[in-house]
């Protein structure tokens, strides 16, 4: 069994070990539709292979900002493996597999509920050693979220 799903539309790859649900509501008042998502790779040059993590910074004058950063499959798991995610309120990009939502795709959080049992993406959080610190590379990349680790 892949770990990845090639989505046809835009040639982001999908990390089908996790998936959430995601209802979409009507604009003409009809009826709501939910969808499956599951985080997708960045296709862009600096990013490429990437998934993005945001999270919202309250800044100088209590105005609230989202800032994001890119990681590779590793550090995503590292990162929900350390609780980094929960404990600092990071979400994930998010697309559905049979194309693009039909608006900005979506930041959800990921719950432990969200993660295939024994899929590949639960085994690489499982084998993470969180008593080691993080790579040189990932701490840079909190580093643009505000975050120190």
């Amino acid at each position: 069994m892949s770990l990845w799903l090639i989505a046809h539309q835009e040639n982001n790859v999908l990390l089908t070990d996790i998936a959430v649900e995601h209802t979409l509501a009507s604009k003409n008042g009809g009826p709501r539709e939910t969808v499956v998502l599951h985080p997708f790779t960045n296709t862009q040059r600096d990013s490429l292979g990437k998934f993005e993590i945001v999270r919202s910074v309250r800044k100088p004058g209590d105005k609230e900002v989202k800032c994001s950063t890119f990681v590779s499959f590793q550090q995503l798991a590292e990162l929900y493996a350390k609780g980094v995610l929960d404990e600092f309120g990071f979400s994930v990009r998010m697309c559905a597999a049979g194309g693009k939502h039909p608006n900005t795709n979506p930041v959800k959080k990921i719950l432990p509920t969200s993660i295939k049992p024994g899929s590949p993406f639960d085994l690489a959080v499982q084998g993470i050693d969180v008593s080691k610190p993080a790579t040189r590379e990932l701490r840079t990349a909190l580093l643009r979220t505000d975050i120190k680790l």
